[in-house]
């Protein structure tokens, strides 16, 4: 075990070494080729103690930390990559959409999502799904595959997107009415960090209001916030605007995957700032990402 865990962090060293050094993170042979590598040596199935010892190996923390914030910006050049050029495209909208590199995994990580947060909705009988009707998704970036994948499953869903970047929110409302989900899709370019937050509108330009009290389901990308103490300000900050009741589906990591993401630890300041932890869910599928479903307290 002890060989096989340092070859596979000089292997971890290796990328981040190169793609450190390329004067552009944008989609293109070399960082497609390092990315794909990345994601497979993390999400291959090994056991808990093999992935502990790896993260334990002197640097590896550093190295972790220094990995995430270059595939996060990988990430975000690849979904603009894409949105942009469906955009301008002239048909066939939906089979390209289908062709990115990831599509397959944001269908299965909202699936997963989905159907752990419809245990704790309100059912209406019992031959009907249950169905949230307002949601907002925080972290929405250039590409929103999610709100997208959530609004085929709930016919009668909004989504309200919700980013920093106000450039890639506007890219992704163009790319939502290219794709006909516009009607039912809201933007807004928000710190949802600060307690008194104010919204702007990504295509006026002018200050709104977000009406936090009304969604029934609030999802966090998973690089909204790049560590546990973050996402816990972020959370903290949160449950101060929303309603009692209100779900919150956040992505965290575990194991060797945290190399790509950061983890939100589970622990009793989640309760301390406001909410009741539901679920915690850890796929060992391609699916990176762990799904968190918290409640806020009444």
């Amino acid at each position: 075990m002890t060989s096989a865990a340092h070859e596979l962090v000089e292997e971890l060293r290796h990328i981040h070494s190169t793609l450190s050094s390329l004067p552009s993170l944008a989609p293109g042979e070399q960082v497609n080729s390092l990315l794909t590598r990345l994601v497979n040596l993390c999400i291959t199935p090994r056991g808990e103690d093999f992935a502990s010892y790896v993260l334990s190996i002197r640097g590896v923390e550093a190295l972790c930390l220094q990995l995430r914030p270059l595939c996060a910006t990988a990430e975000g050049q690849l979904e603009l990559y894409w949105a942009q050029r469906i955009i301008i495209s002239s048909s066939h909208t939906q089979k390209l959409l289908s062709s990115f590199p990831y599509h397959q995994n944001y269908i299965d990580l909202s699936r997963l999502e989905c159907c752990t947060l419809e245990a704790f909705l309100p059912v209406c009988s019992p031959d009907c799904r249950p169905s949230p009707c307002k949601i907002a998704f925080i972290g929405s970036g250039p590409l929103p595959l999610t709100s997208f994948c959530v609004l085929d499953r709930y016919p009668e869903a909004i989504v309200h997107n919700v980013d920093r970047d106000l450039q890639a929110l506007r890219t992704s409302r163009s790319l939502a009415h290219r794709l006909g989900y516009g009607p039912r899709m809201s933007f807004s370019c928000e710190d949802v960090s600060v307690d008194a937050s104010i919204s702007i509108d990504p295509i006026a330009g002018i200050a709104t209001s977000t009406a936090w009290k009304g969604f029934q389901v609030v999802f966090l990308a998973a690089l909204v916030g790049m560590d546990t103490q973050t996402k816990m300000g972020i959370l903290a900050s949160l449950a101060k605007k929303l309603e009692p009741g209100t779900l919150v589906v956040a992505r965290s990591a575990q194991g060797l995957r945290s190399v790509l993401y950061p983890i939100l630890e589970l622990s009793q300041e989640l309760a301390n700032v406001g909410y009741d932890i539901l679920a915690e869910v850890h796929p060992w599928t391609k699916v990176v990402n762990s799904v968190i479903v918290l409640q806020v307290k009444g």
